[in-house]
């Protein structure tokens, strides 16, 4: 009875005191390295059985590869011209059952394509009806940015990818049916994708509210998906390469801004604008004079910061508590002429609820803006290593009823935002070198005692600029921004894009054995893989690029109280 009692007593305190029954975070232990993958870019690891009971780790490389639990290759799909895959995966890859029928597709964006491949008989096969094509007016752009979501509630999977096109008749935002063909929710009167599109008339973007709808070019992981309004469909959020961010309804109609915000030039004076169809100004005010009131002088950039969107993940939660959903994105903000990047800002605008009075302005509390530092002085180098997409995790990590907002921004440090907006913290990641970026940071409990802790990895210059000096780090944090373990990579690599791992670690079980693995993808060097002693997957928050793998920007549902014999060994 007394034992029972302790046990019953021990079980109330969780998850609060947890963490005084649970050993400290144990060091990683590095475990293997898989060489000859080929060069990663934002391509985050997969683990998952693909239907089969056994867990797999898949890679997008430029190839797809899928390994077993032990790191053995099981299929590998080739790129190269003239084949589905025609060159490197920027983007993470999708894995789900797009039609609920029990096989599992691994989908990619690679060059113009996208490619849906079905695990079947132990291989990848090309799933009929794919790759589709983002081809538009003359020009066949770059797959940047992809997520997948039910976006009708019929049971099925949509893909949604932004592509790079800078074409005005070009579209840069396409959505597919799981069979590779355009997705066509029924009973509308014009074609719903791609956006954006060159025809007039109702639910099209010539000439919608006047001036009509464009886009100019998505470059890094630019799409997240969620639910930002009163109807049970999802909507699809876009940021785009001109200063605009733009939530379409499934039907790709551009949701309406709040009344609020109107039309000042004279030939569409008082016009509502959509979320699309105006820029994003640093300054409240700003914004406040030129779409509300219509006074002062034209904003400029010569004048004014505005929020530069070129490669800003926007994501998807309910900071406040009430229920709804906001949009959160970090982007660069500019000034001066020619543009020059100031600092990284994060923006939270509300959805379109009841009668949509408040659709795109600022949550309170969130009218000024927290902001980075000002971003490394990269030189002469003009591309590589490039700059990390400043992906937001947005996860309850202190222990409260709202979720923090975290992010590497291009100064160097990886912040912490509270909710209300305000700094937690910063941490230093540049290991004492000029240049180095952090890769989306992914959050998972790895001693069992459900407080989180934060892994992320870095990656900086190329072998030819910075020769012999490491740039790859594994970095572990407790949830207040405290270093627990910063692990240099085993290998660098010589890679000209760069050294280290700029894609966003994966953390799961990857062979059963009910401890944690962290799986990372790297510049040249392979595909390393860390055990944790002392793990469990009890609580993985966000484990891997844009929270789960469907890569639409939300934070995972899974988690698992941890069992009250383990916290009692």
């Amino acid at each position: 009875m007394k034992k029972t009692f302790a046990l019953l007593f021990v079980f109330s305190l969780l998850p609060v005191h947890a963490r005084l029954f649970a050993a400290p975070v144990q060091q990683p232990v590095f475990t293997k390295q898989i060489k000859w993958t080929g060069t990663s870019w934002f391509g985050s690891p997969i683990v998952h059985d693909l239907g089969t009971g056994q867990r797999k780790i898949i890679a997008t490389f430029y190839d797809i590869i899928v390994w077993d639990g032990q790191g053995n290759e099981l299929a590998r799909v080739p790129h190269g011209s003239g084949l589905p895959l025609q060159g490197r995966i920027y983007a993470p890859a999708v894995v789900t059952d797009l039609e609920g029928d029990g096989i599992y597709e691994i989908i990619a964006g690679s060059g113009s394509n996208v490619a849906a491949y079905e695990w079947r008989n132990n291989t990848l096969v090309l799933k009929q009806g794919w790759p589709a094509s983002t081809c538009s007016a003359g020009q066949c752009p770059e797959v940047r940015g992809m997520a997948a979501g039910d976006l009708d509630g019929n049971g099925s999977i949509e893909i949604v990818v932004t592509t790079t096109q800078t074409k005005s008749d070009g579209a840069q935002v396409f959505t597919f049916n799981p069979d590779g063909s355009l997705y066509q929710p029924p009973g509308l009167g014009f074609q719903a994708w791609p956006r954006y599109n060159t025809a007039s008339g109702s639910g099209n973007d010539a000439d919608v509210n006047g001036p009509g709808n464009h886009g100019y070019g998505c470059y890094g992981l630019n799409v997240g998906i969620g639910n930002l309004d009163d109807d049970p469909q999802k909507e699809i959020v876009v940021t785009f390469d001109n200063h605009q961010i733009n939530v379409f309804q499934h039907t790709g109609v551009s949701m309406p801004a709040s009344p609020w915000f109107t039309n000042r030039s004279s030939q569409y004076s008082g016009n509502r604008l959509n979320w699309g169809q105006f820029i994003r100004w640093f300054d409240q005010q700003v914004e406040e004079n030129h779409y509300h009131l219509h006074t002062g002088t034209w904003p400029h950039p010569k004048y004014q910061k505005w929020m530069q969107w070129t490669a800003s993940p926007p994501s998807v939660a309910d900071l406040n508590g009430d229920g709804k959903n906001e949009v959160i994105a970090v982007a660069n903000v500019e000034k001066d002429v020619p543009y020059d990047t100031k600092h990284h800002s994060i923006m939270v605008l509300q959805g379109s609820y009841g009668n949509g009075s408040t659709s795109a302005m600022r949550l309170p509390g969130w009218q000024n803006l927290p902001s980075s530092g000002s971003p490394l002085n990269r030189g002469d180098r003009s591309w590589y290593p490039p700059r990390n997409p400043p992906a937001p995790t947005i996860v309850n990590i202190s222990g409260d009823k709202r979720p923090e907002i975290l992010y590497a921004a291009h100064d160097g440090y990886i912040y912490c935002t509270s909710a209300t907006g305000q700094r937690l913290w910063r941490r230093d990641i540049r290991h004492g070198r000029a240049i180095m970026y952090g890769s989306e940071i992914v959050v998972a409990d790895l001693n069992r005692d459900s407080v989180p802790e934060l892994i992320l990895t870095t990656y900086g210059d190329p072998e030819n600029i910075t020769p012999g000096k490491a740039h790859g780090y594994l970095m572990i944090l407790d949830n207040s921004g405290n270093l627990l373990f910063d692990l240099q990579l085993p290998q660098q690599g010589t890679n000209g894009n760069g050294k280290g791992a700029p894609a966003a670690p994966t953390v799961m079980d990857i062979n059963g054995n009910g401890t944690l693995e962290i799986l990372t993808q790297t510049f040249g060097a392979g595909f390393f893989i860390y055990t944790v002693p002392g793990s469990a997957e009890n609580q993985l928050l966000w484990p891997t690029a844009r929270g789960n793998f469907l890569r639409d920007g939300q934070a995972t549902k899974k988690t698992t109280p941890t069992p009250i014999y383990l916290l009692l060994l």
